[in-house]
């Protein structure tokens, strides 16, 4: 993605004005990845990425184009992001075997992850080359393609009482009842579900981000931490499990019982680290956060020149108009 490209609505643009160039350049940044034969790792983790921001702001738009639009097009997109996720598992492992790797020092437990990296490796170039050879590169840019002609068939004017009060607050509510599940239910599952719900809303407050004052952008820091450790956290689980249900075999005890402990730690270690960023991010109800958004957006230059950029408009359309009938 280029590097002057942000995901915000400019101070000077009109809401749907910039949620569609936002949406445009995430659609044709993807289609361009997805065919990329070089850095094909990082361009695919791109791809993915790309579409959980679009599916954000879906979910920011959900309460102004109906439930049904938000659901058919949430579930193209949730389809598609199916279709691409395997190339990217294997590199997650890699990156995160090649972490623990460094952080143990262990000879015999290098080994056993070196054995295991490879694998990874032969089954990630094995999944790449058939992803070229069967077209299937070119059927998901189409794909990419004709999602982006049918978004722009979406009607919405960016009022806040819909983005705001109901679809933020909708996210808002729902990253926070996991976080408040977490303290009762240790559960994998519910780390994962967290970290999406955060991941979103964190994609739905950089859009408005030049709405806000400064402090604004501390939050939006801080739940992006939030977010990235409990990435590290889910490939951690993930490993974990694959060692525990023994699609990954260590057959020396001792690396075996070495790894697992340094696992156990980290995986302590990270969950403490949410806790603690879920408290700082989720102190307020949803209510609340909803409302002092709202607030801040109905009183800040930007919505002003919104509301004025949003009557001249509506103006030129009623000359045209008259104009017309003369």
């Amino acid at each position: 993605m280029s590097e002057d490209f942000s995901l915000e609505i400019k101070e000077r643009e009109y809401f749907e004005e910039g949620i569609f160039r936002v949406l445009d350049k995430l659609h044709s940044d993807s289609a361009k990845f997805i065919t990329s034969t070089k850095r094909q790792h990082y361009y695919i983790h791109e791809v993915r990425t790309n579409i959980k921001k679009i599916r954000g702001l879906l979910r920011l738009l959900r309460h102004e184009i109906g439930e049904e639009s938000y659901n058919e097009m949430n579930a193209y997109y949730r389809d598609l992001a199916m279709e691409v996720a395997p190339l990217r598992d294997d590199t997650s492992q890699i990156e995160l075997l090649q972490e623990v790797k460094s952080k143990l020092r262990n000879p015999a437990v290098t080994k056993a992850l070196d054995k295991i990296i490879s694998q990874h490796r032969r089954n990630r170039k094995t999944a790449f080359d058939h992803f070229k050879e069967t077209g299937h590169a070119e059927n998901i840019k189409q794909m990419i393609l004709s999602l982006q002609q049918m978004i722009h068939s979406l009607s919405f004017t960016g009022d806040p009482e819909f983005f705001i009060l109901k679809s933020l607050q909708h996210i808002y509510k729902r990253a926070r009842g996991a976080f408040e599940t977490t303290e009762f239910l240790n559960d994998e599952e519910v780390y994962h579900y967290w970290r999406k719900q955060v991941k979103y809303l964190t994609y739905h407050l950089m859009l408005l981000n030049k709405a806000w004052p400064n402090s604004i952008h501390a939050y939006i820091s801080d739940l992006s931490l939030l977010g990235s450790t409990l990435g590290k956290l889910h490939d951690l689980d993930l490993f974990h499990a694959a060692i525990k249900s023994k699609r990954i075999v260590i057959t020396d005890k001792d690396s075996r019982e070495k790894l697992m402990r340094y696992l156990y730690n980290r995986r302590s270690i990270l969950r403490k680290r949410v806790q603690a960023l879920g408290e700082q991010c989720f102190a307020e109800s949803s209510d609340a956060f909803a409302l002092r958004i709202f607030n801040n957006w109905e009183n800040s230059v930007m919505h002003k020149k919104q509301l004025k950029l949003f009557s001249g408009r509506k103006q030129k359309k009623a000359t045209e108009c008259d104009c017309g009938n003369d």
